[in-house]
């Protein structure tokens, strides 16, 4: 891919305006990857696993069962039991814990304004999915959720972003897709979607792309000024409006 003049990667113009905006949850919009951290810390502690919390982050995006795996020495029937112990401590425990991302607040809102539907796709269960979106008083934003257990295959698999571009009644070729780990990248790529962005902090710009970025911001309030435009094509009297 080639590089434009400020030296970003050569970047495809997003669609104007967008059918729909999907967000992955947790690391994209909320701020939780620490307290899941810390729960799973905890948790392979009590099976007699030390592992520090904070080496755990970047581990995540594939199933929690094969991040277990990954950091511990165990096999499938113990993953399986740490990850039984795992769920309700997270989300009883940790989850409320949990506050938005900066900019989160904003972007939703600018999004919103325009009229444009949105969607959650996240590795979480649907129903602490929306637990989560209702604590942080998202619950009106978003049109659709799907959970790992709401469509048949969770990501990396491009599944439950199909799922959500079915229940939204959007093509692929008109959406946008926000993430922030390579499951995320793969999904949205995978499922046709037109611009796949990705938030760099964790994974870094060059592991995005490789798995179908198509666009790469620091932080949230980049991701904003990359949007506000075709927000402002979908808005009452935009371009979009008058076509």
């Amino acid at each position: 891919m080639s590089a434009g003049r400020d030296g970003r990667a050569a970047e495809p113009p997003l669609p104007a305006p967008p059918a729909a905006v999907l967000f992955d949850l947790d690391g994209t919009l909320a701020d939780s990857m620490a307290s899941i951290a810390e729960a799973l810390a905890d948790t392979l502690a009590r099976h007699g696993h030390a592992v520090a919390a904070g080496t755990l982050t970047a581990q995540f995006g594939p199933p929690m069962r094969d991040v277990i795996r990954a950091v511990a020495p165990v096999g499938a029937a113990e993953a399986d039991r740490i990850h039984a112990e795992f769920v309700p401590r997270y989300y009883e425990e940790y989850m409320p814990r949990t506050r938005p991302l900066p900019g989160a607040g904003a972007l939703l809102g600018d999004l919103a304004e325009a009229g444009l539907p949105l969607a959650i796709v996240t590795s979480k269960i649907e129903r602490g999915a929306r637990a989560l979106i209702g604590r942080l008083g998202w619950t009106e934003r978003f049109a659709v959720v799907v959970g790992r257990d709401t469509a048949p295959e969770q990501k990396p698999s491009p599944a439950p972003v199909r799922h959500a571009l079915a229940a939204l009644g959007a093509e692929a070729s008109r959406c946008v897709f926000v993430g922030d780990t390579e499951a995320d990248m793969r999904a949205a790529a995978g499922a046709g979607v037109a611009a796949v962005v990705g938030l760099a902090a964790i994974r870094g710009e060059a592991r995005l792309r490789a798995a179908g970025a198509t666009h790469v911001r620091a932080d949230l309030e980049a991701v904003r000024r990359l949007l506000r435009p075709a927000a402002r094509a979908a808005a009452p009297g935009g371009a979009g409006a008058r076509r």
